[in-house]
C-alpha cells in the first residue's frame, strides 16, 4: 500500500510441475505452467474503486486431454494439441458505492488471449445490496463470449498438425444470470448460498 494507503500494487507469481499419468495406457508426461501478476487497486474516492490486474502465463508440456477423442479420417483417434501455450489476461474492475440504498455496484470486464488462438471477453455487472448488519444479496450478470481454437472442428481430414473436438476450446457465447445470499456473522467467516 502506498499513497496514503489510496494506492495498493499487486505482485504475484507461481510455478507448478504436474506429473500425469493418464488410466488409458496413454504414456505419463508432465506439464509445468508459470504465471505472474501485476495489479493495481486505486481508490478514486471514498466510495469508488478501480482495479486493473494483468497477467500472463507460460505451459509447456502434455496439454493434450488424454481422454479426449476426434474423428481423423473416419477414424477415432486421441486429440492432438501443441505442447506449448502462452496467455495472457487483462481485468478491469470499477466499484461504487451508494449510501442512500447502503449498496454497491460493481462492473467488470476481463479480455483473454492465447496461443491456442483462443480470445476471449466476459462482461460482469453484480449488484451488492446489504439486508441488516450481516447479510448481503447479490444478483449478477455476465456476458462471455469465446473464440475457437486454431485447432478445433468436430471433424479432420488430412494430416494437420494439431486437432481437437473438445467443446472447451470451440466458440461459445453466452448469457449468465444468478443470485447469491451472503450471511457473514463476522469478519472471518462468510456463508454463501447461490
Amino acid at each position: 500500500d502506498f499513497n496514503q494507503k489510496n494506492t495498493t500494487l499487486i505482485l504475484g507469481g507461481a510455478y507448478t510441475h504436474d506429473k500425469i499419468t493418464p488410466a488409458n495406457n496413454v504414456p505419463a508426461d508432465t506439464k509445468d505452467t508459470v504465471d505472474a501478476l501485476i495489479g493495481l487497486t486505486q481508490l478514486l474516492d471514498p466510495r469508488t474503486i478501480l482495479t486493473i490486474d494483468f497477467a500472463l502465463g507460460y505451459s509447456q508440456g502434455l496439454l493434450t486431454d488424454p481422454y479426449k477423442v476426434v474423428s481423423l479420417n473416419d477414424q477415432l483417434v486421441g486429440e492432438k494439441r501443441p505442447d506449448t501455450k502462452d496467455k495472457q489476461i487483462l481485468y478491469l474492475s470499477l466499484s461504487h458505492f451508494f449510501p442512500v440504498v447502503n449498496g454497491s455496484l460493481e462492473g467488470s470486464y476481463r479480455f483473454y488471449t492465447d496461443r491456442f488462438g483462443i480470445d476471449a471477453h466476459t462482461a460482469q455487472l453484480a449488484w451488492f445490496q446489504k439486508l441488516g448488519e450481516h447479510w448481503t444479496l447479490r444478483p449478477l450478470l455476465r456476458y462471455y463470449d469465446q473464440s475457437a481454437a486454431d485447432f478445433y472442428d468436430v471433424s479432420f481430414t488430412g494430416t494437420p498438425e494439431y486437432y481437437s473436438s473438445d467443446y472447451r476450446v470451440s466458440a461459445l457465447r453466452s448469457l449468465g444470470y444468478g443470485l447469491k445470499l451472503i450471511y457473514a456473522p463476522n469478519s472471518r467467516f462468510q456463508f454463501d448460498a447461490e
